[in-house]
């Protein structure tokens, strides 16, 4: 990456000149763009010097955003829900003054957010994730159509003073300069490993709650619920994070990658499902729930992908999941469409039924109340949703955390697009905990959701080879 230091602290120093006449609190973005020579995100040098750190990647690589530090906070300390926010958030949307001019993103998402699965139960495991965040970093970085564009963002009165904010402005332009957050091959990195499959066979716990599961689906209580394991192991040698997202990246480019750091804990992963993308008012939604293993020969896997389009079993787990974002979306929606119905999605170690929904919505103002009513959809809870939440409190004996939760990022225009958090880990204290679940229906079969899990977990686990394990 290269930074002209000079040429950019000129421009901010003439941008300032505008906040000497403003009155009240704003929040401040000034955006520019910068040179880029190389490819690859070198997360591991921003790891070094930053604390909090939000990756989010498109699918298909269509748009990268990196959020560095935090300007503003949207969410009180006690939020737990998305539609808390929209008073504040409104509040600042009056109060932004920018420099987004021709040539860079009109509306550029500047708000990233993450929430957790359950934000009613938390435990020590995940205590340095809040149960809900939706934030503005202070430094963004962003790469869409091979342009890269610099956002600075401060919050800023009449008591402030410029001189302070041209000098954090500085810091975050010699940092980056200096450690070069791009580079062009990461091939010889030493864990850079051959694609292996690990099967994790410890079943004891999962048995006992798949069948407890299937006794309250027999008794009525829920119609599907999703039930999630951990797999846990430590680790022998220190995480070389560029090396396992260009990995995540190079095997699964059409799907959603995401890396949170927040003080010595690191949440990352590479999820298939969209959760909700709107722009300018028409939100897509993608249902994502029936599963089935790829085939190692062309036969094999037409075979399976056969299978998994008649299967009852998957075709009745993939309707509770559709029919649910449809009767969520007609709230908010007089044109509600099936774009796509119970298409296969084949990624590199599994194949999934997919339907892809979308509608115009009625209203901008009902965003963060549409994420509400989706959220979490069967896809990862079940049905009906309350039921199954209580019910995962009770069968499951770890907390998921922001697994299953929501990662990505918003702009001022309530445009969106977020992706459930799952084929994903927590990294701590030198342990990493993978996280995968399966949706279980009347028909369900133990042994068959058990196996299925391990192909999810594998997404995870293939990254780290038995000499990085303790």
């Amino acid at each position: 990456m290269k930074i002209n230091l000079e040429n950019i602290l000129v421009e901010f120093q003439s941008f300032c000149e505008l906040l000497k006449d403003i009155t009240g609190t704003k929040l401040i973005s000034f955006a520019f763009p910068i040179e880029k020579s190389e490819k690859s995100v070198h997360l591991n040098n921003l790891s070094e010097s930053f604390d909090d750190i939000f990756l989010f990647r498109t699918a298909n690589n269509k748009l990268l955003s990196i959020g560095l530090n935090s300007a503003l906070e949207l969410n009180a300390e006690n939020s737990k829900h998305f539609s808390d926010v929209t008073d504040i958030f409104e509040y600042w949307k009056q109060s932004l003054l920018n420099n987004w001019t021709e040539g860079l993103d009109p509306q550029p998402s500047i708000i990233f957010c993450s929430a957790k699965f359950d934000p009613n139960y938390s435990s020590p495991l995940w205590d340095e994730f809040t149960p809900f965040r939706i934030y503005v970093p202070e430094f963004i970085l962003t790469l869409q159509n091979e342009n890269l564009v610099a956002y600075f963002n401060f919050i800023f009165d009449k008591s402030g003073k410029i001189e302070n904010y041209f000098h954090k402005l500085s810091d975050y332009l010699n940092k980056l300069s200096a450690q070069n957050i791009y580079s062009e091959d990461l091939s010889n990195v030493k864990n850079w490993t051959e694609h292996k499959i690990f099967k994790p066979d410890n079943s004891v716990g999962w048995t006992d709650s798949f069948l407890k599961t299937l006794e309250h689906i027999q008794n009525g209580d829920v119609k599907k619920l999703v039930l999630s394991r951990v797999y846990k192991f430590p680790l022998k040698n220190q995480v070389h994070w560029d090396s396992i997202l260009q990995k995540l990246h190079k095997r699964f480019p059409d799907c959603y990658q995401f890396f949170l750091k927040h003080n010595g804990s690191f949440f990352f992963g590479s999820s298939p499902e969209m959760f909700l993308k709107v722009s300018n008012k028409i939100a897509e939604v993608e249902s994502v729930a029936g599963s089935a293993a790829r085939g190692k020969k062309t036969e094999s896997d037409y075979e399976l992908e056969k299978f998994l389009k008649s299967s009852e079993k998957n075709h009745q787990e993939h309707l509770y999941v559709s029919n649910f974002i449809t009767d969520a979306l007609i709230k908010y929606s007089d044109n509600v469409r099936v774009i796509e119905e119970k298409q296969i999605r084949k990624l590199d170690n599994i194949q999934h039924l997919i339907t892809k929904i979308s509608a115009e919505l009625n209203s901008k103002e009902n965003l963060f109340e549409l994420i509400d009513t989706l959220f979490p959809t069967p896809a990862v809870c079940g049905v009906p949703k309350e039921t199954a939440l209580n019910l995962i409190r009770k069968l499951e004996a770890h907390d998921r955390g922001l697994y299953s939760g929501l990662v990505g990022i918003f702009n001022f225009e309530s445009n969106c697009e977020l992706a459930v958090a799952i084929r994903s880990a927590l990294v701590k204290e030198n342990q990493v905990i993978a996280f995968a679940g399966a949706g279980i229906v009347k028909k369900s079969n133990l042994q068959e959701e058990f196996l299925e899990t391990n192909l999810k977990l594998n997404t995870i686990l293939y990254l780290f080879t038995d000499e990085n394990k303790s």
